[in-house]
């Protein structure tokens, strides 16, 4: 173990030591010595590490689910975004982790005005004329409260709950150790990459923690849509928000969650086409989309304009993905197998050489289903789920946010199949993808492309030999040489250090043997019941390393 890894092991202890105490409780104490943390467990607890009878019925992932769910809001946060990772963690892992709630009570309104007040370096009362005291909403990061500015005008309050930075990074600190550790000694699976999995999850979470990104975010969309009537963004107040205080303008509405539940509203095909529109046009048109549409998150006002609120999370998609998606969704409107797969491919990183001949019989037969069906009977949400799951059958690792994507396009069609059971969200998705590929041949589009190619080429013939000369020179000098890096061999190497210092104890403790035994039979200096004290200590150490030795090799369950 580095210097570095104890460190932080040490500076959180009693954090570690209650993720071993949940390991345990859960049935997962067979991991404690693969992780490190059999070391924080105090002794009466290394004794006994029987896990509970009534886990044992419980399958491996329900008990994986109960273990985030007891270590709180950064490893809820944390099965909840693999969760959305269908084309890296197996589905019946899936499944149990899409039911982790970020269900928390809220904090007492006396810290909501502490907090206002800190933010704001002024009392409350001297900027809202009331802040209601019931929330709207809590989660774990913070909560929000209607109120009302002293020039009247009505807003949100979102407030960060006191400490919850410190609990995140402290979180934070010991999730990238146990993933460097897993990713050392657990996983033999190239694919599954725990530490990218931490790195992800630690920009996500830390722009959650950031409310001036989501005010930007909130800011961009308003300005997307200053021209369409029908879709609303609150305005930012920037002047009263900051990284943990964020302003908004208060939007009167009806939660479409309610619209939808209580089956209420005038035209509810009208909202299911207005919905669809904006998302095709966030997607398609801006490259920068909400990512958590749920039904919470959008309101209806009085004159049947759909609100868009809360935008935490985001998606971001460069012009060639937008492109390539549009050539999906066509190709999925065709049944185009040839151009599915490629699109696939092209979005994905493979991560190892893959078959695609079975791939396009896999693509092939899914598509089948829906042979001669009209485009209104094609379930979307059923083909991102099996594509995504043919991505973690064939290896092929597909960027967070066209995940992202997937997700969000799911809930867009649920929610419009909900609201009016004609709703086809590819028939929406069709004239904006043509639009988008039509483009893509607009004569000024190609004079661009083909001058940004003429520019590059010129570049490189200018630079092409000064750069070679400097290869020839370094030739001429013999100072030319090349790196070459092997892939994989950290882990041997790691694992050839253990075998070395298992080795080295067994020769040390065979050395104190040999060496107590002669001293012994020499009969030289002080002595303890008629035995030499020096040959007596030198077995003591033996058996003292040797045990070790035997219950580090045990442990490992590698025998």
């Amino acid at each position: 173990m580095g210097f570095g890894r104890l460190g932080r092991h040490y500076r959180h202890i009693q954090r570690y030591r209650k993720i071993a105490e949940v390991l345990i409780r859960n049935g997962f104490g067979y991991l404690l010595d693969s992780l490190d943390l059999y070391q924080f467990l105090p002794l009466s607890r290394r004794l006994n590490l029987d896990d509970k009878k009534e886990i044992e019925e419980l399958s491996r992932e329900e008990r994986l689910r109960l273990v985030l769910e007891e270590l709180g809001p950064t490893f809820i946060k944390l099965g909840q975004l693999l969760s959305t990772r269908p084309d890296l963690i197996p589905q019946k892992y899936i499944r149990e982790l899409t039911k982790l709630q970020d269900d928390i009570p809220p904090f007492s309104f006396d810290l909501v005005l502490e907090q206002i007040e800190e933010e704001l370096n002024q009392p409350p009362d001297k900027v809202f004329a009331n802040i209601e005291k019931e929330p709207l909403a809590a989660a774990s990061i913070g909560q929000v409260h209607k109120a009302v500015l002293q020039d009247g005008q009505q807003v949100v309050i979102k407030v960060q709950r006191p400490e919850i930075k410190d609990i995140i990074e402290t979180d934070l600190d010991i999730i990238f150790s146990l993933a460097e550790i897993i990713d050392d000694r657990v996983i033999a699976d190239d694919f599954l990459d725990p530490v990218e999995i931490a790195s992800e999850f630690d920009r996500i979470i830390k722009k959650e923690l950031n409310y001036q990104i989501e005010a930007r975010n909130t800011e961009r969309f308003r300005k997307n849509f200053a021209d369409e009537q029908e879709i609303k963004v609150p305005k930012v107040y920037w002047e009263l928000s900051n990284k943990k205080l964020l302003v908004l303008e208060y939007i009167e509405g009806v939660k479409l969650s309610k619209i939808v539940s209580e089956g209420k509203n005038r035209d509810r095909k009208k909202l299911a086409q207005i919905g669809a529109n904006s998302f095709m046009k966030q997607v398609l048109v801006d490259g920068f989309f909400h990512g958590d549409p749920h039904p919470g998150n959008i309101l209806v006002t009085s004159q049947q304009e759909v609100a868009f609120i809360d935008f935490g999370i985001v998606g971001r998609i460069d012009e060639d993905t937008m492109e390539e998606i549009a050539d999906l969704f066509l190709a999925v409107i065709d049944r185009d197998i040839d151009k599915m797969v490629d699109t696939l491919l092209e979005l994905g990183m493979l991560t190892q050489k893959i078959n695609h001949r079975a791939l396009k019989r896999d693509i092939g037969e899914l598509l089948d289903e829906y042979y001669g069906s009209d485009l209104k009977e094609i379930d979307i949400s059923r083909i991102i789920n099996q594509m995504l799951a043919l991505a973690f059958k064939y290896r092929v690792q597909l960027p967070a946010d066209f995940i992202l994507l997937g997700k969000a396009l799911m809930t867009v069609e649920g929610i419009g199949r909900e609201l009016d059971p004609e709703f086809n969200v590819l028939a929406v998705a069709k004239p904006f993808a043509y639009q988008l590929l039509k483009e893509r041949f607009h004569p000024k589009r190609i004079f661009k492309e083909v001058f940004g190619d003429a520019r590059q080429l010129y570049q490189f013939l200018v630079h092409a030999p000064k750069q070679l000369e400097r290869i020839l020179r370094s030739l001429e000098r013999q100072d030319f040489g090349i790196e070459l890096k092997h892939i994989g061999l950290e882990k041997l190497i790691a694992k050839l250090d253990v075998i070395t210092n298992r080795l080295s104890v067994s020769i040390i403790v065979s050395a104190l043997i040999i060496g107590s035994s002669f001293i012994i039979q020499l009969e030289k200096g002080p002595t303890l019941f008629g035995l030499p004290i020096i040959g007596l200590s030198g077995y003591l150490l033996a058996g003292f390393f040797g045990l070790w030795l035997v219950i580090s090799i045990l442990r490992s369950g590698r025998f």
